[in-house]
């Protein structure tokens, strides 16, 4: 089916009719019969009639017919138009586009551009190292939706799988290896006035105040032996991988939780000896002020608050488990103040130091079913051990204490409340094993459940003002949780010191765009939507929630680039690169960024002349 042009003159004026012609099969051979007499069309009738017959003689028969046979009458003289032949157009090519363009947008509007290319000018590069890290920022920040963790792959295929080449101008060739190297080791001598820069660039966007910082320690682990790195040692693992040496990173970061600073120490360093390298550093980089320091109880040793003091800074620490043993008549009162469901504080003057008690009933809660649930394991061994003697199965005196040596390390929130005693003959046989409670040391615990020790020297800050500021170190955790769950800082492959240190400056510029993603998230108020919610309306089922950087990325991530390929009826082959539309999740999210996805970033290309595999590999 197909439309044909009829051309009249009517009064010396010309005139075009189209009408919808149909070819048929009949005895004599083909023929042509007029389905129906359209008059004249305009150019977008013409183009709608078109997707008509097509869509008829698809699911006619399959073939795509021609629908504008009369060459003398064209469509109209417009450039943007050409007919072409259905069957030859193409997709390839196609990349990763919104998530990586998500991440520039963020690079440039943190400065970041700026900043780099300022202390890491163009030499006698051939590329712009600023754009070398841009690439490795970018492709960090994205690397937990599936992308590369090492320089080496990033050369060979995980920045050609990207947009980044048509965003930034950088041929997919001249990223190698050797140059995200020579990129990282230029990086690390400007990491100091970077950082400073950032800190001013950060504070101007998002009002931050300086005053007030969380620090936090964590630890993140080698692949492979790292016998030439000095920092790579093996000390106290948070990952739980002490088969591996380490690295221990510290972070100070904002109330709000953007990164201020970080250091890189040797995974041999303890926790309590970090801290005064770590406010000289910042005091002669930022200024000598008395700034209020928020640590958890690693940090919190006396050495360090009596370093503290005599440095003129204030701190907020949580202390030792066991230091609530000297708060069991405080714990037993009931002047508590409710600041929360479920959480109560109170106050406590002690030698001119101001001692928070906290209690949340959620965490007794927990605590308490894992000491039951202790106390009854380990009683039905005893049980059950205790029988085995009995009966006279186990004799062996020596062989029944290692078993409840056993026992005390299968079941350690138990062990410290019961006494368990084994009974010989005077062969030195085991006759009997038998235990009690300790009564005292249980009824002590149940006041402790829940409850938490903090200390301040802010004598004139309330309880509640303690315990809320204390409660926002939980976002120096979520920097690092974030850090080694969706940036993938760990497992680290470098086998130089200086390298690591730059590979871990990478992941705190990511985060800095991550946490910049997250605060423009709130801001907007962007929802992950449930798309099938449950039918039943149970409270139980999932509800619609904030967006979180990695879902936002996640849903970005499905914009794609790539190359549409098409062959006129003339013979000529094009390819256009286009950037997918965004579904309505993503317009979605786009409008609530209020950001725009630009359509094409090349120039349309003819390529009659040129093989279209070579084009297009």
């Amino acid at each position: 089916m197909f439309l044909r042009a009829h051309h009249r003159t009517k009064n010396g004026k010309p005139h075009t009719y189209f009408s919808l012609v149909e070819s048929i099969r009949t005895d004599r051979g083909p023929r042509q019969r007029i389905v129906a007499e359209l008059g004249e069309l305009s150019a977008d009738d013409q183009r709608r009639w078109q997707r008509t017959a097509i869509f008829h003689a698809r699911h006619r028969d399959g073939k795509e017919l021609p629908l504008f046979v009369d060459d003398a009458n064209p469509l109209p003289n417009d450039p943007e138009v050409v007919r072409v032949r259905l069957d030859k157009v193409g997709w390839t090519n196609a990349r990763d586009f919104g998530d990586v363009w998500l991440g520039l947008q963020l690079w440039r509007m943190l400065g970041l551009e700026q900043i780099v290319s300022r202390h890491l000018p163009t030499g006698r590069e051939t590329v712009p190292p600023a754009a070398m890290v841009a690439i490795e920022v970018v492709s960090r920040l994205c690397v937990g939706q599936g992308g590369t963790t090492s320089e080496f792959a990033l050369a060979e295929h995980g920045y050609r799988r990207t947009g980044l080449e048509d965003l930034l101008g950088i041929p997919d060739d001249v990223v190698t290896k050797d140059r995200l190297y020579r990129t990282l080791d230029a990086l690390m001598a400007a990491k100091e006035p970077i950082e400073r820069d950032l800190k001013e660039s950060l504070g101007t966007l998002f009002s931050l105040n300086y005053d007030l910082l969380l620090c936090d320690l964590t630890s993140s682990f080698f692949e492979g032996l790292a016998e030439d790195n000095e920092l790579a040692e093996r000390g106290y693992s948070r990952d739980h991988r002490t088969d591996c040496k380490q690295i221990v990173l510290a972070m100070v970061v904002t109330q709000d939780g953007f990164p201020l600073y970080h250091e890189v120490f040797a995974g041999n360093t303890p926790d309590a000896t970090a801290l005064p390298t770590i406010v000289e550093t910042i005091s002669s980089r930022f200024g000598s002020a008395r700034r209020v320091w928020v640590m958890d109880r690693g940090l919190a040793t006396a050495p360090n608050l009596q370093y503290l003091q005599e440095h003129h800074q204030s701190f907020l620490v949580g202390t030792p488990r066991s230091q609530l043993t000297e708060f069991d008549a405080e714990l037993a009162t009931r002047d508590w103040q409710e600041i929360r469901n479920q959480v109560e504080i109170k106050s406590v003057r002690r030698n001119g130091n101001t001692f928070v008690l906290a209690r949340s009933k959620q965490r007794r809660a927990k605590e308490r079913a894992i000491r039951r649930r202790h106390l009854l394991g380990l009683h039905r061994d005893l049980k059950a051990l205790a029988g085995s003697v009995s009966a006279r199965r186990l004799k062996d005196a020596d062989k029944t204490q290692r078993r409840i040596g056993r026992l005390a390390e299968r079941w350690p929130k138990a062990w410290p409340f019961v006494d368990v005693s084994v009974h010989q003959d005077d062969s030195g046989r085991a006759t009997g094993v038998t235990w009690a409670y300790r009564k005292d040391r249980l009824k002590a615990a149940l006041a402790r459940d829940g409850a938490y020790l903090l200390f301040s020297d802010q004598a004139q800050w309330t309880a509640e003002q303690l315990w809320t500021t204390y409660v926002q170190l939980t976002r120096a955790e979520e920097a690092f949780r974030a850090m080694k769950s969706h940036l993938l800082l760990r497992p680290m492959w470098h086998q130089t010191s200086g390298r690591i240190q730059a590979h871990v400056f990478i992941c705190v510029l990511a985060y800095a765009l991550w946490k910049a993603l997250d605060h423009l998230l709130r801001q907007a108020r962007a929802m992950t939507r449930i798309r099938k919610p449950d039918e039943e309306g149970r409270p139980q089922a999932p509800q619609d929630r904030p967006m979180s950087p990695a879902v936002a990325l996640k849903i970005m991530q499905g914009v794609k680039i790539g190359d549409v390929l098409l062959e006129t009826i003339e013979g000529r082959k094009l390819r256009l690169r286009r950037v997918a539309r965004p579904i309505p999740e993503q317009a979605e999210l786009l409008a609530a960024l209020k950001l725009t996805l630009p359509e094409r970033l090349v120039a349309d290309r003819d390529i009659t002349e040129v093989d279209d595999a070579s084009q297009t590999g």
